[in-house]
């Protein structure tokens, strides 16, 4: 029981980064084209929600991941 909590748990740390690495790397390359004035300064917007958005799921993640429970899941198996 307690082995597979804690591959639950690394799954859902795994699913933390890759959130972050999905949300996070086309906002932060958003706001590095506004800068460069490549975009527009509305982009603003659009980098930040996706910035929320990848924040809230990483928190989530990782939290679930602290707890041992898997990604798609609500609580322990």
């Amino acid at each position: 029981m307690a082995f597979r909590n804690a591959l639950d748990g690394a799954a859902s740390f795994c699913a933390a980064l890759t959130t972050s690495a999905i949300c996070g790397l086309p906002a932060w390359f958003t706001v590095m084209a506004v800068r460069a004035e490549v975009a527009p300064v509305w982009a603003y917007g659009a980098a930040g929600a996706i910035g929320v958005v990848g924040l809230i799921l990483t928190v989530a993640f990782l939290r679930k991941g602290l707890a041992g429970v898997a990604p798609t899941r609500q609580r322990r198996r």
